[in-house]
């Protein structure tokens, strides 16, 4: 995946929000089509996966969902392979409009969810669960997510300033910065790791000139690059700016694995991460 599609993936995975609804199948959906990675990873959690017969390219979690037939790329899906696969229930986005019309002509059911916040994972999580049969599934994994949050939060005055970065390779200049605003998944799963977050506009992100890293000074860079290397040294790109606190003390760190940017089941991991930078100033 190259560096811009990386980018417009992990921006259309952070867009969700919204009251979800659904057009429903008059019996518990037995064949469902799921239209996003973090959709197909919560089917799984609840123990759904048999009955997912549909995904799209970029729902590769659980390793078993590889082996789902496709019906496009993720916001970039064929309507033919939909109605091939015949299913009695399709799950999108909210924001999916022109979908959910798609569907609605087609006399597809449809359920729409949201993952912007943790309330609409565990929200999406419940809402599944009820629609597909598998409310006990649903109530354990959110009983379990939430005992994990409640396990991880740290409640602190001293608060390091932190810049969340996602994309981008640890191998090339840094000209260019996309980091996480406070409209976001990760700006929330910061807060409760104890971290502040430097940016502070009410957008889900923001693009940063190397001017405003100098100005923002954070005490933690943490990159979050799917595609990157675990072995990748993160520091190595950013030597230019060392006379920031997080470039001068060796506090840049790469996070990667497809799961830090997938608005899912998954966010626990990410949360943890963050959990264990922030606690090393303890």
């Amino acid at each position: 995946m190259n560096k811009l599609l990386t980018i417009i993936s992990i921006v259309a995975f952070l867009f969700g929000c919204g009251k979800q609804q659904a057009i429903k199948s008059p019996a518990l959906p037995e064949r469902i089509v799921s239209l996003a990675p973090n959709i197909t990873e919560t089917l799984y959690a609840l123990g759904l996966g048999s009955n997912v017969v549909g995904a799209t390219t970029a729902c590769t979690y659980p390793e078993a969902a590889k082996h789902i037939p496709r019906v496009g790329g993720f916001g970039q899906f064929n309507y033919e392979s939909i109605i091939s696969l015949k299913p009695d229930l399709v799950i999108l986005h909210k924001e999916f409009d022109a979908e959910k019309k798609q569907l609605a002509g087609l006399g597809i059911p449809y359920l729409e969810t949201s993952s912007y916040f943790i309330s609409d994972i565990l929200k999406t999580i419940h809402t599944i669960g009820s629609t597909c049969g598998a409310e006990q599934e649903a109530d354990a994994l959110i009983r379990d997510l939430e005992l994990r949050i409640g396990e991880l939060e740290r409640k602190t005055d001293q608060q390091p300033r932190v810049l969340m970065i996602f994309g981008g390779t640890t191998d090339e200049t840094i000209e260019q910065i996309h980091a996480f605003g406070t409209e976001c998944l990760h700006h929330e799963l910061l807060e409760i790791a104890g971290g502040q977050n430097v940016i502070d506009g009410h957008l889900p992100f923001a693009s940063l000139s190397r001017e405003a890293v100098f100005r923002l000074n954070p005490d933690i860079i943490i990159q979050l690059a799917p595609d990157a290397k675990p072995t990748d040294d993160p520091a190595s790109a950013w030597q230019a700016f060392d006379t920031v606190p997080a470039v001068t003390n060796g506090r840049v760190y790469l996070l990667t694995g497809d799961h830090t940017c997938i608005p899912g089941p998954r966010f626990i991991q990410i949360l943890e991460d963050f959990s264990q930078i922030i606690g090393q100033d303890d």
